[in-house]
């Protein structure tokens, strides 16, 4: 009974091919992911203190996708950690938090949901917007950076808009991996 409860409460947080994998490589393919977030994160480019281009949405939506939820928030989690102790800085909890969540998203929806690939991901990255990019993300930099200048609103309007973009543009491409993935013959395939 133990066995069975645990085995369908672990099923919920990874995907099937993953909990397929073995010990060995399930560790070895959320250290690859989680190094491909910290490279990805240390070739982002910071136009401003709060817009950032980069490609960090891109590889939270596969980990999520291609690992589950706990999969995809963990390599992300790390992954920001690392990258930040590696740029020079310590890393913003709350920022931590909200680009963990780039991970967490699509690990809820795209595993489970049966609907089609590209819903799946425009709906994932509405989500990230809202909830990472224009809520945790936003508000965190908003303490380290503009709460002595500005209120939190304006600063959300003027200054996290335009990341909005950097988002679209991470979806995009996201869509592009998934085609690539999916028609590389390999054991992981985002459907």
């Amino acid at each position: 009974m133990f066995a069975k409860l645990v085995s369908s409460f672990s099923s919920a947080l990874f995907t099937k091919t993953f909990m397929a994998l073995s010990a060995a490589k399930k560790i070895a393919y959320l250290a690859v992911f989680a190094a491909i977030a910290v490279a990805v994160n240390a070739i982002s480019i910071d136009v401003t203190p709060s817009f950032k281009l980069s490609l960090t949405a891109t590889v939270g939506f596969l980990a999520g996708s291609l690992f589950g939820p706990v999969g995809g928030f963990s390599v992300m989690f790390i992954g920001d950690i690392i990258g930040g102790f590696l740029a020079g800085y310590v890393p913003n909890p709350v920022i931590t938090i909200g680009t963990s969540f780039l991970g967490l998203i699509p690990g809820i929806i795209v595993p489970y949901c049966k609907w089609n690939i590209g819903i799946k991901i425009i709906l994932c990255f509405v989500l990230c917007g809202l909830i990472s990019t224009m809520g945790i993300n936003a508000y965190g930099t908003y303490l380290f950076v503009a709460s002595k200048y500005t209120s939190y609103w304006a600063y959300l309007v003027i200054a996290r808009v335009p990341q909005l973009a950097v988002t679209l543009a991470n979806a995009v491409f996201s869509y592009i991996a998934v085609k690539l993935l999916n028609r590389s013959g390999t054991r992981f395939t985002i459907e």
